[in-house]
């Protein structure tokens, strides 16, 4: 069992998470705009330049594309692969409507413009790049089928740089650019999420993972218990030092919490001098040996609070789902029920 507690940050930082609904709808304003040309290229396009079954065949692919990821239920709840999937199916009508304009040499090889920014927006660094591989690649596959051009000439990669690398040097920038901002959030949302004093999560934070937690229990049947804490002697340290001393007390509980729980744990500052923990698929015999862990830690420790040490003492409570209650509130409920329990069985023996 490790010993690390996994806060919001550290979650966050694994995967780029960018707000992929709203990337989402421009992509769909992406290929109306899309759309748009390929409409006005076969009503009002040159006909000893443009071959219209490839054009309608491109036109056909976008809106077959556009419609089937926004109607199949198992794309529509999946936003990053329909992101995905837009921009594939941008890329192939730009490389549909070049081919059917002239190729390589077609004024509508700006619309692999479109793919790229899809991309930037929408996929993240890493997939853009693909994405940038495969417009490169498109270009010469268009190079390939035009009349007059020797794609392994020096004078078609002169060509294709001067074509492509504003373009990609645009929205590569985009792509940097939508990362950074995605970075901030994430950031500011961690602050959202995190009791600054001990650097758990916040009641609110917790209270979402609890929920979402409890329906997975309900889903597979596994167990899960809490554990709640209060701190014992914060009074104690604030007449020895003020505010200072109890904030001391309780960031201390907080790290002793931390190392006592596992990596797949949760836990919280849950209210001023409360500590609620969230031992995932664990049944009352494991959740005693972690409450006895965290109560060992947290005696084990002392902070110098004025001219002296202070060890902490803390209350217990625990609770299990679904062996002493099967809805998420009675479970908390029981727990702090069990810790005031602990708080008065100890008042009541520490009385002369």
């Amino acid at each position: 069992m490790g010993d690390e507690l996994i806060t919001p940050s550290s979650e966050a930082t694994s995967t780029w998470t960018p707000k992929r609904p709203l990337a989402a709808g421009v992509l769909l304003w992406f290929q109306l705009l899309a759309l748009a040309i390929g409409l006005a290229q076969l009503v009002v396009g040159d006909r000893d330049t443009t071959n219209p079954a490839i054009t309608v065949v491109a036109l056909t692919w976008l809106v077959l594309s556009a419609t089937m990821v926004r109607v199949l239920p198992s794309l529509r709840r999946r936003v990053w692969l329909r992101c995905a999937l837009d921009t594939l199916a941008l890329l192939v009508f730009a490389a549909g409507l070049a081919a059917s304009t002239g190729g390589v040499k077609s004024p509508l090889l700006t619309l692999l413009l479109l793919p790229l920014t899809a991309a930037s927006i929408s996929l993240g660094r890493g997939m853009y790049f693909v994405v940038a591989l495969l417009a490169v690649g498109t270009s010469f596959a268009l190079g390939t089928i035009t009349p007059g051009i020797v794609v392994a000439s020096s004078g078609f990669v002169v060509f294709l740089i001067s074509a492509l690398a504003p373009k990609i040097i645009a929205t590569t920038a985009i792509a940097l650019l939508m990362e950074q901002m995605h970075g901030a959030e994430r950031q500011i949302e961690d602050l959202r999420s995190v009791d600054p004093m001990t650097g758990l999560l916040n009641r609110r934070a917790f209270e979402e993972v609890f929920a979402r937690e409890h329906r997975k229990a309900e889903r597979t049947t596994h167990p899960y218990s809490l554990i709640a804490i209060n701190v014992a002697n914060t009074g104690e340290a604030n007449e020895s030092a003020g505010r200072e001393g109890g904030n001391k007390l309780i960031a201390a509980v907080g790290g002793a919490i931390s190392r006592s729980i596992r990596n797949t744990d949760s836990a919280a500052r849950y209210d001023g001098d409360e500590f609620i923990v969230l031992l995932i698929e664990a049944d009352a015999v494991r959740a005693a040996a972690i409450s006895q862990r965290i109560r060992s830690n947290v005696y084990a420790g002392t902070i110098s609070v004025g001219n002296r040490l202070v060890r902490a003492n803390i209350y217990l409570g625990m609770a299990c789902y679904p062996k002493d209650r099967r809805d998420s509130t009675d479970v908390l409920i029981l727990a702090e029920q069990r810790m005031r329990h602990d708080r008065e069985l100890h008042k009541t023996t520490a009385t002369p």
